[in-house]
């Protein structure tokens, strides 16, 4: 009886070991021997373009990339730059059936983001990321204007996290 299930265990470790060797931490050891957040900090980023009227995404998503990619203060020389071309739409959620009045809403933003070389010859990885912020709307309208605002961060910032860690992924595995 005891030594069934010590040979279970010893199976399932014995099956599970070798897969230790599958993973790689994103900020270990990269492939190019360039360590991934001195990469990162070499990249410049562009303005980002958006619609007109959509002035505040862009200032914040550039705001949150350059904290994301290079939060250190440091000045350090640039080889990459970040072109990201943003967009956002508001979905109405809930709607109050006696007023008509949308009380909550959802913030959806769509980035497009190209890493190129500095000197803009070489595209480095082009992607797209997405996501969404939901918040209530208010009757009162500066209650209302913040809630939208605070979305526009929390969306920002989420759509920043997630370019950072493509590209530290694209870092991490590539020569």
């Amino acid at each position: 009886m005891w030594s069934s299930k010590l040979c279970r265990l010893l199976l399932a470790a014995s099956l599970t070991l070798p897969l230790a060797g599958c993973f790689r931490p994103l900020y270990g050891p990269t492939a190019s021997g360039v360590p991934v957040q001195q990469s990162l900090a070499a990249i410049e980023v562009a303005k980002v373009t958006v619609p007109q009227g959509q002035e505040q995404l862009s200032h914040y998503l550039r705001s949150e990339l350059v904290f994301e990619l290079d939060g250190s203060g440091t000045v350090s020389q640039k080889r990459y730059q970040l072109a990201v071309n943003a967009a956002e739409a508001i979905q109405i959620t809930i709607t109050d059936t006696i007023t008509g009045r949308a009380d909550a809403a959802q913030l959806n933003v769509t980035a497009r983001y190209t890493l190129t070389s500095l000197d803009g010859k070489r595209e480095v990885l082009t992607g797209t990321a997405k996501t969404s912020a939901t918040y209530f709307r208010d009757p009162q309208r500066f209650a209302s204007v913040r809630a939208a605002r605070d979305a526009e961060i929390r969306a920002s910032k989420q759509i920043a996290e997630e370019i950072k860690n493509r590209i530290a992924a694209h870092f991490a595995t590539t020569r």
